[in-house]
């Protein structure tokens, strides 16, 4: 059992991005820390045409979590200030962008949808950020 865990634990996991992210921040020193930070900035995601079935069920108002990759992350420190310059945490217990693997995720609000283009608040993520994966809030 032990050596099927190891397997399981070295092997490569690749993802491949539904869309992107058009974002007013192009730079991590003028980008919001988090999603609370935005207010109502809006900006787009844009989603590869052959999943638009995947978002028939998603509507203006609503609340959805983005996974993203931190595209422009380099290496990570086990130990770092919260939010960029607060009291040193824990990396699992921060949103910082660099990380093992570097995923983050956003809680977004839609403000509106047309077509592959969803333009939304909520924005924390830099222009041309790869989206991962959209999930409803439950």
């Amino acid at each position: 059992m032990k050596s099927n865990l190891r397997d399981i634990m070295d092997e490569e996991i690749i993802f491949r991005p539904i869309g992107y992210v058009q974002s007013p921040y192009d730079d991590v020193d003028n980008m919001p820390k988090s999603t609370r930070q935005s207010g109502d900035v809006e900006a787009k995601m844009i989603i590869n045409e052959e999943y638009i079935e995947s978002m028939s069920s998603m509507k203006a108002g609503e609340e959805y979590m983005v996974l993203f990759y931190f595209h422009k992350s380099k290496g990570f420190k086990q130990r770092v200030p919260f939010m960029g310059n607060g009291p040193i945490k824990g990396l699992f217990s921060t949103h910082a962008p660099n990380r093992p693997n570097p995923i983050g995720v956003s809680t977004i609000r839609i403000k509106e949808i047309d077509g592959n283009v969803i333009t939304f608040t909520g924005v924390d993520m830099l222009d041309g950020t790869p989206v991962l994966d959209i999930k409803d809030i439950l």
